[in-house]
């Protein structure tokens, strides 16, 4: 099965990837050590077990990881050598040909000491130089806002956004943990304008969250694309709403399984078949192929030796990764 998936699929593309959850444990050690940060642990080989799950960690303590991944990658000269870097490894070694990168510039910025123009550019510059090294290879920057911040902050990210579409910007994302006070309604606006300069949006919900909050999302921010949105199988209008309105999932298997958002392999299945069953259109991706200890062929592997996904099926899948992209 391995070696017909990985002669089938070819031309890949991940459409949900967070470089901070994208990059080697020898290149962030190296990386810090550059910094001269001073990390929690002093022995490689326990830094790297953190900052790869092994096991199920649970929603939050997945998320805790992040924090300092993201601190590690705070200073515009390694975005730029992890962005060149990322999209390089993955086109040679897992034959992934267009990549969507997502990553917050605030959190980068190490509260404000760091400039986000400067976070950005030197991304977008890495970006384009591993295009250069492969014409064959797509690559495009996505920025997150984030539900812990006030909706002032997150205006910034989509002005910073806007400002850069010329250049490889493609996309606006929404992440960040669960907060009871986070309202969408700030947000309104925003995805207008969104919208109206002709970027992508896509939102983080119905991944730990449940289907109701998916409808808030789909009816007041309109987005092209839900990061996750494997709630929505529990609610049949919502499967109708995002097939009648093609907008896309992004799933991520593996990760769903890590975090325990999905249980298990029955359940995944159970999800994947009802999509299919109502024709709402899905992606598969990563999320982060290092942090998940996965690739996105061994995502396609899974789905089909567990009778998950037939072979078309993933071949569509992947397709409508290409087709639904937010690079022009």
């Amino acid at each position: 099965m391995e070696t017909k998936t990985a002669i089938e699929l070819e031309h890949l593309a991940d459409l949900h990837m967070h470089i901070s959850a994208s990059v080697t444990p020898e290149i962030l050690w190296d990386l810090a050590h550059e910094q001269g940060m001073k990390l929690p642990m002093r022995d490689y080989f326990e830094f790297a077990k953190s900052v790869t799950i092994n096991g199920n960690v649970g929603y939050d303590e997945y998320l805790k990881m992040y924090d300092l991944l993201e601190e590690i990658q705070s200073t515009p000269e390694a975005m730029f050598h992890l962005a060149e870097q990322v999209p390089t490894h993955l086109y040679q070694h897992d034959k992934i040909d267009l990549v969507e990168i997502r990553m917050n510039p605030m959190l980068r910025s190490r509260g404000g000491k760091i400039d986000l123009d400067h976070i950005i550019v030197y991304t977008l510059q890495g970006l384009e130089r591993a295009s250069l090294k492969f014409p064959h290879l797509k690559t495009g920057l996505i920025l997150s806002m984030d539900r812990r911040f006030s909706p002032e902050i997150n205006q910034i990210i989509v002005e910073k956004a806007i400002k850069y579409k010329d250049r490889g910007l493609i996309g606006i994302d929404l992440a960040g943990p669960i907060d009871q006070n986070f309202s969408f309604a700030p947000l309104e606006k925003m995805a207008q304008n969104i919208h109206a300069e002709g970027l992508g949006l896509t939102i983080h919900t119905g991944e730990a969250t449940e289907a109701e909050e998916m409808w808030e999302v789909v009816t007041k921010l309109k987005p092209n694309r839900i990061g996750h949105g494997i709630a929505s199988v529990h609610d049949l209008k919502l499967m109708d709403y995002l097939r009648e309105h093609q907008i896309v999932l992004e799933t991520c298997p593996t990760s769903n399984l890590k975090t325990k958002s999905v249980q298990n392999i029955d359940e995944m299945r159970f999800n994947y078949r009802t999509l299919l069953e109502h024709q709402v259109p899905f992606t598969i991706n990563t999320d982060g192929p290092i942090l998940q200890n996965t690739t996105l062929p061994k995502e396609f592997e899974m789905l089909l030796e567990n009778h998950i996904l037939t072979l078309n099926e993933a071949k569509s899948a992947n397709q409508l990764a290409h087709d639904v992209s937010f690079i022009k």
